[in-house]
């Protein structure tokens, strides 16, 4: 029982300690989107801090939430990770294998982005919103927030950061003369899991301000892999 409850306060730690590198590195070195990848590479203590924690975490000592935020975090320090590596870069399409390398160490295993996102996340949390969370370092992504998710605050987050990415123009636009919806690339590549209980025009709608009318075609947009950097 000693070790249990040892084991769980270790986990519990190192969560806080992520969780707070994470804050820090957020506040300090994203604004509006941007990340300041030139700067984190000159100073990467705090990057470094949130990397060592997610190396240590024991998942299953975590509940679902937490677990959830964890997981979108990781993600996005992942990424930055990747791209201050091989900084300067204009794109993350220009470094080798990018999303397919195990070059990430979660709860002493190594992991991928794709692995983390398709394997963990979403294996566990089918959730559409995550789309507008997960941040890949590119233009067209939807922007990095400054403030990361925890177990209290995930499932308002995606609901606000769903709601904005969606009547965002740089994300879904409506051409009236032409009676078209205009969308992210997004929307394509993983149609299925926004249409598992309704057509893509209707979950878009259920987060517009402006509703698509009836009758209008959906078109994707081209997909900017410029870096989002400052």
């Amino acid at each position: 029982m000693v070790v249990m409850l040892g084991s769980f306060a270790f986990a519990k730690a190192q969560l806080s300690t992520f969780n707070t590198a994470t804050k820090e590195l957020f506040q300090a070195r994203v604004m509006n989107g941007k990340v300041d990848y030139a700067a984190i590479k000159k100073d990467s203590k705090t990057l470094n801090t949130a990397l060592n924690a997610l190396m240590n975490i024991d998942l299953a000592s975590l509940n679902a939430n937490e677990r959830k935020a964890l997981f979108i975090n990781a993600y996005n320090v992942f990424t930055i990770k990747g791209i201050v590596d091989a900084y300067p870069t204009a794109s993350v399409m220009d470094i080798n294998n990018f999303f397919d390398a195990k070059n990430y160490e979660l709860g002493k295993k190594k992991v991928s982005l794709n692995e983390l996102e398709k394997e963990m996340l979403f294996k566990e949390f089918s959730d559409a919103r995550l789309h507008f969370v997960l941040v890949c370092g590119a233009v067209s992504c939807p922007p990095l927030q400054e403030k990361p998710f925890t177990a209290e605050n995930v499932e308002f987050l995606l609901k606000k950061q769903t709601k904005a990415a969606i009547n965002n123009p740089a994300i879904v636009k409506l051409d009236m003369h032409e009676k078209k919806a205009i969308v992210s690339k997004i929307f394509d590549w993983y149609n299925a899991d926004f249409t598992k209980k309704q057509t893509l025009t209707a979950y878009i709608n259920t987060y517009r301000e402006n509703a698509i009318p009836d009758g209008f075609k959906v078109e994707y947009m081209d997909y900017d892999w410029s870096l989002n950097g400052k």
